[in-house]
């Protein structure tokens, strides 16, 4: 059997089990219900929808934005949790390379919260059509960064899992990186006017800041006024450079720590 077989093998095997958690649910629910909050809330607090469709196009993006975060959920536990189990010592013993285990592995949560993020943006795009009878370019655009981000979070993900004694550890040190530690210094340098583009909270911005920056998210907000310093919206080319570095380095460093971790 190729290698490329046993690969196709480990991919469809892991997204059955993903497929039959229940936190594929729940992270399904949540998109929902963050979705129905802002159809909901927006109108009921403001005087009805914004005008700008692009405006509700921003702030819907708040779905499928929570959906890359349940990429953290679904590989936290894909290296670290072969280790803690000990099911490593079955599973990393076969004649399957461990390269070909963790490509597999990464594919299939990939393939998971694509589920996911495609549904938030059936969502946007129904609902779009409903209030404004249009659906703005930019929603493809926004598609596709929120596919890079997905990609991006798995990455560090698989790193952190690669390193982590056990999958909770490695769930929780992401969740730290990603929505404490990077939105600090991300907030930082936003109010003393440092570039940010690098962060990957930024990063996960440009789902909702392509539309039009922060300026047009904040006004489907209610405005900027009263904010004690201006934001400036990074560019758009230089956060996917960044999510393409935090890909490929987080996966490349996954696999090579993979490789060489004793199983003992």
């Amino acid at each position: 059997m190729s290698e490329f077989e046993k690969l196709r093998i480990v991919t469809g095997y892991e997204f059955l089990k993903h497929v039959r958690r229940k936190r594929l649910y729940v992270i399904l629910g949540l998109t929902l219900v963050a979705e129905l909050a802002v159809l909901i809330l927006v109108p009921v607090l403001g005087d009805g929808f914004p005008d700008s469709v692009m405006a509700m196009a921003a702030l819907l993006s708040v779905g499928p934005s929570l959906a890359t975060i349940g990429a953290i959920f679904f590989a936290g536990d894909a290296i670290a949790g072969e280790f803690e189990s000990k099911t490593g010592f079955m599973l990393f013993t076969n004649p399957v390379k461990r390269t070909t285990l963790v490509i597999g592995k990464y594919l299939a949560c990939y393939g998971a919260v694509l589920l996911l993020v495609i549904l938030g943006y059936v969502i946007v795009t129904i609902s779009l059509l409903a209030i404004y009878g249009t659906v703005p370019i930019e929603t493809l655009s926004s598609f596709g960064l929120c596919l890079l981000y997905t990609g991006s979070v798995l990455s560090v993900t698989f790193f952190f899992s690669a390193i982590s004694k056990g999958a909770m550890g490695a769930t929780v040190i992401t969740l730290v990186f990603v929505m404490v530690i990077s939105a600090i210094i991300d907030s930082v340098l936003m109010m003393t006017g440092q570039p940010h583009w690098f962060l990957l909270s930024t990063n996960g911005d440009t789902i909702a800041t392509v539309y039009g920056g922060y300026e047009l998210f904040m006004e489907g907000l209610g405005g900027m006024e009263g904010m004690p310093f201006e934001f400036e919206t990074p560019s758009i080319g230089l956060s996917v450079l960044s999510m393409v570095g935090y890909l490929a380095v987080g996966f490349l460093l996954s696999l090579w720590i993979s490789k060489r971790r004793q199983l003992a």
